[in-house]
């Protein structure tokens, strides 16, 4: 029987979060006068995605370490300012489908988002209730190591919530949720709006694929 859900955010609850994250990379580059190849760039950014921005851009400047610091200053700059969130619109019906199963279930969040950004801009924009008992970010844990797909943010969840994994299931919508969620013994839900397209999916051997987090309900009665 399933207890607990925990949700990834970006591209689950709010879409365009990707294009937001590589705006703000590419802002904070083009601000200390480094300019890469777009393949490049999309490289390396995807080499080091759900690490952190300080981890991203030390890896888009390995060239030029000394520019880092200035780098990341900038980033910040965008992405706590209008850059990153301009980018976002919320899945239609999100709001109500938490306020839903909040009334059955404990809901939780486990992102490589930034706290600040997810607790302060972005749950009142787009007028989340306050239904999530704990919201885990990878800002939150001590070793970077620890980042999707190491199973440590759904176990830390399930520690504290006091549910077995068998009692949890994990919504995401890219490879390291999914992974995470297997590492951790969490059955794995995939949303088809963000990192991975259906047939990516069941090459994952993923049981449960849905459009959008809004079907959620529907499969939950099959876990």
């Amino acid at each position: 029987m399933i207890k607990l859900i925990i949700f990834d955010w970006d591209d689950v609850f709010t879409l365009g979060s990707t294009k937001g994250y590589y705006k703000c990379y590419h802002e904070a580059l083009a601000g200390v006068g480094v300019q890469l190849e777009p393949e490049e760039e999309n490289k390396r950014i995807r080499a080091k995605w759900g690490s952190g921005h300080a981890a991203q851009l030390q890896d888009l400047l390995r060239e030029h370490p000394q520019l880092v610091e200035k780098a990341i200053a900038l980033y910040e700059e965008h992405f706590f300012g209008n850059t990153f969130v301009d980018c976002l619109e919320v899945v239609p019906g999100s709001q109500q489908l938490v306020a839903n199963l909040s009334k059955s279930y404990t809901l939780a969040v486990a992102t490589g988002g930034h706290p600040r950004v997810l607790k302060d801009r972005l749950l009142s924009k787009f007028n989340f209730p306050d239904v999530f008992a704990q919201i885990l970010t990878i800002y939150d844990i001590d070793d970077i190591a620890h980042a999707k797909p190491h199973p440590h943010m759904v176990q830390a969840i399930l520690k504290t919530q006091n549910i077995l994994p068998s009692e949890a299931i994990v919504v995401g919508d890219a490879e390291n949720d999914v992974l995470m969620a297997r590492a951790a013994g969490v059955e794995p839900v995939v949303v088809l709006t963000g990192h991975l397209n259906r047939q990516q999916a069941e090459v994952l051997g993923v049981k449960h694929i849905i459009d959008d987090v809004t079907q959620l309900e529907s499969v939950i009665s099959k876990i």
